[in-house]
């Protein structure tokens, strides 16, 4: 993966097996977004389209529970691709929606912060998008 970058949003809570921060798809599940004004409803609707599992991206979680949900699996951190795109046309756009999305998050009262590396360890699992990456160090913080 040499050369590549990677972006992960993260918030200000614990993350549950590694001392790094909760990543922000974990976060957006705390959320009531329909105790939000109507602005932000749209906007997080409009936002999470791109990355429900039937939404315009197809972008998903995979399942990694039971006897694939090893000791590495559990202490690995998901990453985005930082030039992975939702078509053969659109590079960087998986990004793009996830900074749109971190917005919604920001004025729905929950901070997200963007950390960006060449190396996010070891690649425990990836597709087109993303990876799912043990870090092989020290964990980069943004707080």
């Amino acid at each position: 993966m040499s050369g590549a970058e990677f972006v992960r949003f993260v918030v200000n809570m614990p993350h549950p097996t590694l001392d790094a921060e909760l990543g922000m798809f974990t976060a957006l599940e705390d959320i009531d977004f329909d105790e939000q004004k109507g602005s932000v409803q749209r906007a997080h609707e409009e936002a999470w389209y791109w990355f429900s599992r039937n939404g315009g991206g197809g972008l998903y979680r995979p399942r990694l529970t039971g006897k694939v949900r090893s000791q590495a699996v559990r202490k690995s951190l998901f990453w985005f691709k930082a030039e992975a795109g939702f078509g053969y046309k659109d590079k960087g756009a998986v990004v793009g929606r996830a900074r749109q999305l971190a917005k919604v998050m920001t004025d729905a009262g929950v901070e997200v912060r963007e950390l960006r590396t060449s190396d996010p360890g070891e690649v425990i699992w990836e597709d087109m998008k993303q990876v799912l990456a043990r870090p092989s160090g020290l964990i980069q913080r943004a707080f």
